[in-house]
């Protein structure tokens, strides 16, 4: 029996309210006399020092590892200032102005020994609280492991954040021994964006017996879980052969992991999944040297096109050439029906963006030596954008990734009419700019919605090699089904083909959903 018995115990992702109505000093009177005679453990400690005296005394402290781990990292460092005077009791410390407990020693000290921590071992931290296990694993692990300690409570994570800084100020052991630690702000119960998987796992609150699959599914082979459920301790083990070994370390009682609804499952899953492929979709096209239309887009059929435009394609665009924008040695003019006068730019910066530009510019042919360029039916504000873009000019000023910039330029490119930023996603396609059209496709991206997914989607499918812009239209028509049809007149005009499309994709993110909701309920059942 542990001191968890009496009083409410965890650094968790709940509240991690007390549950007895007891002064501190009885609770802790009546622990001591629990667990065995109080005359053999000592006076309470009041110092680092005898607290780890105490834990090696009551062999609860024997790993050298560990040991060693508990030594350096004082409790103290992690306990708000107000609360020093009992830094050091073995005794769980409610911090209710953060809104986290702060498990007792000898409870961190019986995780640790049981997980058998080593050096290269992958450490994750459910509930990290104050950051205290999170840290004592790093060291434990040392600069060829990693830890992550996960929290869902803001508060929490700052706290951890700052002791960290400060434990690695003060402690050059613990800056030139440690691996780097990461704190999160993630719900271990939803999927993690980077899959990973993990040696040991420490939970510091109760989690329902149903969820338990969810954090085993989080362990590597030979991995070991140690995890309070209902009033026991269990440490798992995942064997080699997948099989699992469980035993009951002890009873515990510990605040309640906070578990993410159906619904909370399902939406950040289907989120996760979207990205997911919106980064297939997005390597796939940073891969592509020239344009041609995507299956995603086009649907069946494309394989032939793919293959016939890539036989007919120049060869690979030389590498990025930049030019000063304020460089007015100019050797040719963009011309056109729609623009009253010429545009000048560098041939040497066309050609080496844009394949329809150098195609021409390397032909050898007649044309080859001409001074203007003529760009038919395109407007004026299309061509100069197109120009602004390759020059990294006026709006585009400090341009080099399409998301960053999106980011932190949005205000600059407001004016610009979607109308135009389509006009200039067609040009690009017209003189092949993979670069020029992919940032029209994210900029276009931003703008989806419920007002003009229907046309968008069109466009898309129309240039056919935007793919990330087709999976946004046809997601956002989905999402906001009732409105987008009330506003098109029931899709009144839309190609039957295009209509399809949405029948299918709301198929697959319906067959999706029941899928995840079915994984659920067997959760539940097999709890």
């Amino acid at each position: 029996m542990s001191e968890d018995d009496v009083e409410t115990d965890g650094e968790d992702q709940g509240e991690g309210q007390e549950r007895t109505g007891m002064p501190r000093h009885v609770q802790r009177a009546l622990w001591r006399i629990l667990v065995g005679d109080p005359a053999r453990l000592g006076p309470e400690p009041s110092t680092h020092e005898e607290l780890i005296d105490s834990l090696k005394r009551s062999r609860v402290l024997i790993d050298m590892r560990v040991c060693r781990a508990m030594e350096l990292i004082p409790r103290g460092s992690f306990v708000p200032e107000e609360q020093q005077g009992e830094a050091y009791l073995d005794c769980p410390l409610a911090v209710p102005q953060l809104g986290f407990n702060i498990s007792a020693p000898h409870i961190h000290a019986t995780c640790l020994e049981k997980l058998g921590l080593e050096p290269g071992h992958h450490f994750l931290d459910v509930g990290s609280g104050c950051g205290l296990v999170t840290c004592l694993g790093a060291y434990i692990v040392g600069k060829a492991g990693s830890v992550v300690g996960v929290e869902i409570n803001d508060d929490a994570l700052a706290v951890a954040r700052a002791n960290l800084d400060q434990l690695k100020s003060s402690c050059p052991e613990f800056e030139l021994s440690a691996c780097q630690v990461r704190f999160e702000k993630h719900n271990v119960f939803l999927p993690d964006p980077l899959d990973r998987t993990y040696d040991r796992i420490n939970v510091a609150g109760t989690c329902p017996k149903g969820q338990i699959r969810r954090l085993l599914a989080l362990l590597r082979s030979r991995g070991m879980l140690i995890v309070p459920c209902a009033s026991e301790l269990q440490l798992y083990t995942k064997e080699a052969n997948g099989g699992l070994r469980m035993e009951v370390v002890s009873n515990v009682r510990f605040g309640s992991l906070v578990v993410p609804t159906d619904a909370e499952v399902v939406t950040t899953t289907l989120d996760l999944d979207k990205r997911r492929e919106m980064a297939a979709l997005r390597r796939a096209e940073g891969s592509a040297t020239s344009l041609s239309p995507s299956a995603e887009a086009a649907g069946d059929g494309m394989e032939g096109m793919e293959e016939e435009s890539s036989r007919e394609a120049p060869q690979a665009l030389s590498e990025r050439i930049e030019i000063d924008p304020f460089d007015n040695r100019y050797d040719c003019l963009i011309v056109g029906k729609r623009i009253a006068q010429g545009i000048p730019a560098h041939k040497r910066l066309l050609s080496s963006r844009c394949q329809l530009f150098r195609a021409q510019f390397s032909s050898g042919m007649k044309d080859a030596h001409s001074s203007e360029f003529e760009i038919p039916d395109f407007s004026f504000q299309a061509c100069l954008l197109m120009l602004d873009f390759l020059y990294a000019r006026g709006a585009f000023e400090g341009y080099r990734d399409p998301t960053s910039f999106l980011q932190t330029s949005a205000d600059k490119l407001s004016h610009v009419p979607t109308c135009t930023i389509i006009e200039v996603l067609q040009l690009g396609i017209y003189v092949n700019c993979p670069e020029l059209c992919r940032f029209q496709e994210h900029w276009l991206e931003t703008l989806v919605d419920t007002a003009n997914c229907v046309e968008l989607l069109a466009v898309a499918d129309d240039v056919g090699c935007v793919p990330c812009l087709h999976r946004e239209c046809l997601d956002h028509i989905v999402e906001n089904y009732a409105e987008v049809s009330k506003i098109t007149n029931g899709f009144e005009g839309l190609d039957t083909h295009l209509v399809a499309k949405i029948a299918s994709r709301a198929c697959e993110l319906f067959t999706k959903v029941m899928g995840l909701l079915r994984q659920s309920d067997g959760m539940r059942e097999a709890g």
